[in-house]
Parts: C-alpha cells; sequence; structure tokens
C-alpha cells in the first residue's frame, strides 16, 4: 500500500510539472502576440503623428477635435502646416462665443494690441490720413523723428522705400512706415507744386499720449483720448495745471474714447473720491458681487471744480466707468450724446509664445448697482452734433451731375452750405441751384468749371469739410458757452438740434453685442490687463479689475 501511494506521488508530480510548462507557454505566447500587436499599433500612430494620447487632454468633448485633425493630417492632398490648423480651431473656439469682445491673437497680434495698452510703438511718429488715393501727412508729433527730419502737415508721401503707395490704405501705409526702433525708413514726398523728394528717417520708440489740456473761454478742456498705463499720472498732471489756470469749471472730454485699463479709470475717479468708496462692482457668471473702491486720498486740486462730462456714441467701457461712477457719486453734470453701452469686463491670458487669450469674464455695475450694457449713459444736457458731422464720405470714382437723385446728394449740399455756398433745399435731387455752387466752388479752387461732383472736387471738397471740422468743435463750443452762460440748458439744447435738420441722427443701437463703435471712431474698447508671458504649460490669468 505504501509502495503504492509513492508510486501514485511521483506520477502527479511528474503531470503537474507538466501541466505547469504547457500553462507558462501558452501565456508567455499570449503576452508575445499582445506586446507584437501593441508595439505595432504604436509605431503606426507615431508614424501618423495621431494628436490623441500623445500628451493632450483625452476628454470625450475632445475626440471630434482630435479627430478632425488627424483625418486632415493624414489623408488631405497636400502638406499641411499643422501650427496653422491649432491656431485657426483655437480661434474657432473663442468665436464659438458669439464674443464681439473676446479673442484669441496670435504673437503679431499680441504685439499690435500692446501697443494699444501702453502707448508706446516704433515708428517716426507722424499722424497721416487718406484723402481719395493719398496719403498726406497732417502732423509731425512734437520731437518725434519726423518733425526732426523735416516732414510737415500737407506733404504728400508717393512712396516708401522706393515702394509706390498709391491707392494705398492709411492702414496699409502705416505697417510699411513703421519698423524697428534704430532702422532707416525713407519717405517719397510730394511738397505743394514741387518734385518729389527723399526724406530719410530713423526710427525710434514714439509714446503718444492718453491726456490733452487747453483753456477755452475760460474753462478747463480735459480730453482723454484712452486709458492706457500712465493715463492717471497724465490725467493729475493735467487737473493741476487747470487749478494752477485758476478755473472753475472743467471739461472732461471722453468723446471717441474706447476705454481700455479699468485700473485707469478707477484711479482717475479717485482724483475725486475719497478712499475707501466703491467705484463699481465687478458681477461674475454665479452672480457674485466684488466691490472695487478707491485706494488713496482725493486730489485736493479737484475740490473746488465744476465738473462737466462730455460723450458722445463713441464713449465706451472704462468711459462709462468713468462717467457712471462720477454720476452716481457727485454733482458731475454728463453732456453730449448717448454713450455706447459697454457693460462687460475682459481678462487677458498670455502665454508662452507670446500669443493672448482675451475673454470676458465680468460684468460691471455702476456704484448704484446700474448695467449700462447696451444701453449706454444718458446725458444730462444733448448736444447733437451738426449735420456736417454726418456727411458721407465722396468717392472721386464717383460722378455726381446734374439730373440725378440719390441719398449722397444732401451730403453734397450739406458740405457746400457749411462752407459758405448758397444752398436752396436739402432733397435728394442734383438741381441747377447746386451745379451752380458746385462751379462756385471749383472756381474758387483752380478747378474746371463742370458742375459735376467727382475727381478733384470730391476730394478737396471733403478736404476743406474736414479741416472746417478740426476747427470748429460744434459739442465743445455748445459745452462751453453754457458754462459761461450765454444759454439755458434748454436754450443750448434747441441751438444744437436746430443745426441738425438735414441729415439723419443714427441712434445708438439697443443691443451692442453684435459690434464695437463704429471704423472711423474707436476700435479697441476692452477693460484688460496685460504682464510679461509666462510658461505656455501655465497661463497667468491676470486681474479682472484691470
Amino acid at each position: 500500500m505504501n509502495e503504492e501511494h509513492e508510486r501514485h506521488e511521483t506520477k502527479n508530480p511528474g503531470g503537474r510539472r507538466i501541466n505547469i510548462k504547457l500553462f507558462w507557454f501558452i501565456i508567455i505566447l499570449l503576452t508575445s502576440v499582445i506586446a507584437t500587436a501593441v508595439i505595432t499599433a504604436l509605431s503606426l500612430e507615431a508614424g501618423n503623428e495621431k494628436a490623441v494620447n500623445v500628451g493632450t487632454d483625452t476628454r470625450s468633448e475632445f475626440s471630434k477635435l482630435y479627430n478632425v485633425y488627424d483625418t486632415i493630417n493624414s489623408e488631405y492632398y497636400e502638406d499641411v502646416d499643422r501650427d496653422a490648423l491649432i491656431e485657426s480651431s483655437i480661434q474657432g473656439m473663442v468665436e464659438g462665443l458669439d464674443d464681439p469682445y473676446s479673442e484669441y491673437m496670435n504673437n503679431e497680434e499680441t504685439e499690435a494690441f500692446q501697443e494699444t495698452v501702453t502707448g508706446n510703438f516704433e515708428g517716426i511718429g507722424a499722424e497721416v490720413m487718406q484723402e481719395g488715393n493719398r496719403i498726406i501727412v497732417t502732423s509731425p508729433m512734437r520731437g518725434s523723428p519726423a518733425e526732426e527730419a523735416g516732414l510737415e502737415p500737407g506733404d504728400e508721401i508717393i512712396a516708401v522705400d522706393g515702394e509706390s503707395i498709391e491707392g494705398w490704405t492709411t492702414q496699409e501705409a502705416v505697417q510699411l512706415i513703421r519698423g524697428e526702433k534704430g532702422t532707416d525708413v525713407v519717405l517719397t514726398i510730394v511738397r505743394g507744386e514741387g518734385d518729389p523728394i527723399d526724406i530719410t528717417i530713423t526710427r525710434d520708440t514714439i509714446h503718444i499720449d492718453s491726456v490733452t489740456y487747453e483753456e477755452v473761454d475760460g474753462v478747463g478742456h480735459i480730453s482723454v483720448n484712452r486709458f492706457q498705463r500712465g493715463t492717471t499720472e497724465e490725467f493729475e498732471s493735467k487737473l493741476n495745471e487747470a487749478a494752477e489756470d485758476d478755473v472753475e469749471d472743467v471739461i472732461i472730454d471722453f468723446r471717441y474714447n474706447p476705454g481700455g485699463l479699468l485700473d485707469e479709470a478707477v484711479n482717475m475717479i479717485n482724483q475725486f473720491i475719497e478712499e475707501g468708496q466703491t467705484v463699481l462692482s465687478l458681477e461674475d457668471n454665479n452672480g457674485e458681487r466684488n466691490e472695487i473702491a478707491t485706494s488713496g486720498e482725493a486730489n485736493p486740486n479737484t475740490e473746488d471744480f465744476t465738473v462737466y462730462i462730455l460723450i458722445n456714441e463713441g464713449s465706451a467701457s472704462a468711459s462709462e466707468v468713468f462717467a457712471g461712477a462720477m454720476d452716481d457719486l457727485t454733482g458731475a453734470t454728463i453732456a453730449g450724446t448717448q454713450s455706447f453701452g459697454k457693460g462687460v469686463v475682459q481678462q487677458t491670458v498670455e502665454f508662452g509664445d507670446d500669443s493672448l487669450l482675451k475673454y470676458t469674464n465680468t460684468k460691471w455695475l455702476t456704484p448704484n448697482g446700474h448695467w449700462i450694457h447696451g444701453e449706454g449713459i444718458t446725458p444730462d444736457i444733448k448736444l447733437v452734433n451738426p449735420d456736417y458731422y454726418r456727411v458721407d464720405m465722396l468717392s472721386p470714382d464717383e460722378v455726381y451731375t446734374e439730373g440725378i437723385a440719390n441719398e449722397t446728394v444732401p451730403s453734397i449740399k450739406v458740405a457746400l452750405d457749411t462752407l459758405g455756398y448758397e444752398i436752396e433745399d436739402f432733397d435728394e435731387d442734383f438741381g441747377p441751384d447746386l451745379t451752380t455752387a458746385v462751379g462756385e466752388f471749383q472756381a474758387d479752387n483752380g478747378l474746371e468749371m463742370t458742375g459735376n461732383v467727382t475727381g478733384e472736387t470730391s476730394t478737396n471738397l471733403m478736404s476743406e469739410l474736414r479741416e472746417h471740422i478740426n476747427e470748429n468743435d460744434a459739442q465743445l463750443e455748445y459745452l462751453v458757452d453754457y458754462i459761461n452762460g450765454e444759454y439755458t440748458e434748454e436754450e443750448i439744447e434747441e441751438y444744437a438740434e436746430s443745426r441738425a435738420q438735414h441729415l439723419e441722427i443714427e441712434l445708438p443701437e439697443e443691443e451692442t453685442d453684435e459690434g464695437e463703435p463704429s471704423e472711423g471712431q474707436v476700435e479697441e474698447q476692452e477693460e484688460e490687463s496685460t504682464e510679461e508671458p509666462v510658461d505656455e504649460a501655465s497661463p497667468e490669468e491676470e486681474s479682472t479689475e484691470e
């Protein structure tokens, strides 16, 4: 029995050894097959440069994005710019917000954006405008390379570095004229009736001041064209200058001011408001409010000022923050026309490759809790600009002649009437009286007396009207006359209205989410902050209080 048992135990171990070896053989074989499949799949994946699982977020909502990228990358019939695909997908994501104030900028766009925040750019320091197909210097900035090189108002720029700019837009010409500090640019100009001459100008860093001051008939006029870094210091300096001039009434002019840095607006309000007072509230998507208060002492020079704030349809964002706070907290009088109505705030995130994301993250409310978005701020004194501010720009390529009738004819009549030529009516008919007035204008400008409005006649008419507007700031004159007691509030409003009878006044839209103030008025209008770029993997979100 013992011998039988011993033989049985011997066989069982022997059987077990055979079974174990077979088991591990199968396991090893299966492992090899699986490993080979995995290695093959990874090799194919690497070869096709798949987007999925290669250092990216694998959340399910991104699967379609990855699949589209992979499909285009591997199957498009030409070589694909992968960076362009990524950039455009980011832009599309932001555009999906359907928010005109949120945008993604590449590094070139970010650089241009920074210029609007700092007021600094590299160029020659000259203001130019477009007259028909010509680019004309309106003014070299004081102390700029353009002024030092001898550029003068009225010079026509016909070429830049030997390249003709005939027919170019102002923006196209400016982009060619600007360049890196220390480099030269050669402008070919025509001065008066003279021959073309070349002027070599060495580019430099140019700073555009955001605040100006003048005294107009005993009234201080401080104009703020943008809220950029350093605007508060400029503003304080001009307030002190007005105090030194012993003016009692001060106009703070925000017309066509699109906004800018929010903290600059808060600090400027602080010039009039003591420390610790709430000047606006920021409300996030959860409805939670963060009150923004002044943090310093008020400027003692402002105590005796009677303050008037001048706004129009181009006054937006930080301009409205200032006007809204002063309206709620002080006795300031607001004059002009309805402001734009932007009641949201943007925040910026800058990445390591110098690209930038700007997105709306809060809405802002006045100290009294009013949200002006889509409504704007209503002035206490309504001062409408005269008709000649609304004249249609005339193209020199179009021909307007006796016998026609269209919507542009009233603009021609208003322009001639403004310049002193007799106009009988302001309807849409181009009649004999208009032909006579056009002929008189042509004779006064040394042009052929055809009675038709086209070519040089159109260009000269627009040029003279622009000069008239520059020399006659109607809204400012209305307000100064009112302050000096020449009109009552009712009288000045009626007088302004009487000079705005012939061309339609475009009122602000009820909803402004679909766009910004119109071209030619302002461009940028967001409250934002920007700092030095950080590592691309860890973008720094900057304060919405700016």
